[in-house]
């Protein structure tokens, strides 16, 4: 053992407050500072860590939180801030839901009315947010038309992506919430792509919340799902969805 590696110690005079203290004579390893400005440069630097974490954090909930493309109106909206007895029964089955939401497997949510403004689109981004900002999840929301219209515009000469990459893009999240399934009028094309999207949701086992207007199943008189966005859509929507149905009842809220 030299001299250098035992344990004698050495005056040296601290960098950061200038007082003479015992050092330990580790050669060009021996402490410049002493240990009260060491303990605090250490705290210092776990304070910096950490702001350093939560910064990143914030910035990926961020990026989160504008990939989901929530609408502004409905960006706040939360099941603490919504009114729980209006339509209580759907407004406790959704929150369950969102609650019991598992990032790596849940099932699939449908929310039905055979009217307009019952509430079945506050409830859905109330589920959106909670599993943006509770579950830290990926969530993308879109109108149902939207979508279509994504996927139509990639068939123009200006466009610059095309239909797989955008029907890709529906598997990139955690949950994908669809609002006003079935308002176009049917056909092929419409069915086709309907049925495209909740089959490689489904084969992924990755869940969906749709909206719509018309029922899952055959209703004695009118139009059903399936005649609206083709019954091979409506099959695979079940299959995901099974006894996760949710019919709203109500007046016109709005």
């Amino acid at each position: 053992m030299t001299p250098r590696q035992g344990k004698s110690a050495i005056k040296r005079k601290c960098l950061d407050c200038g007082e003479e203290f015992d050092a330990p004579d580790r050669g060009r390893f021996t402490p410049k500072f002493c240990v009260k400005c060491s303990e605090k440069r250490q705290r210092e630097d776990e304070e910096k860590e950490a702001r350093k974490e939560a910064e990143e954090t914030a910035k990926r909930h961020r990026e989160r939180a504008d990939q989901a493309r929530i609408p502004p109106l409905w960006r706040e909206v939360t099941f603490d801030s919504s009114d729980s007895t209006i339509n209580k029964v759907a407004f406790k089955q959704c929150l369950q839901y969102a609650e019991n939401f598992n990032l790596r497997e849940s099932s699939s949510l449908f929310l039905f009315s055979h009217k307009y403004g019952t509430g079945k689109t506050h409830l859905a981004a109330c589920i959106a947010n909670y599993v943006l900002h509770v579950k830290n999840g990926r969530v993308r929301y879109q109108k149902a038309r939207d979508l279509l219209l994504d996927i139509r515009h990639t068939y123009s000469r200006e466009s610059r992506e095309d239909e797989t990459a955008i029907l890709n893009s529906v598997l990139g999240f955690d949950l994908l919430v669809l609002d006003d399934v079935g308002v176009d009028s049917p056909s092929e094309w419409r069915a086709s792509t309907y049925w495209t999207v909740f089959d490689r949701r489904m084969e992924q086992r990755l869940p969906v919340v749709v909206t719509a207007n018309f029922s899952l199943h055959e209703p004695e008189r009118g139009e059903s799902l399936g005649d609206r966005i083709g019954f091979g859509a409506v099959s695979r929507l079940r299959q995901m969805c099974g006894q996760n149905t949710i019919e709203f009842k109500g007046p016109d809220l709005r």
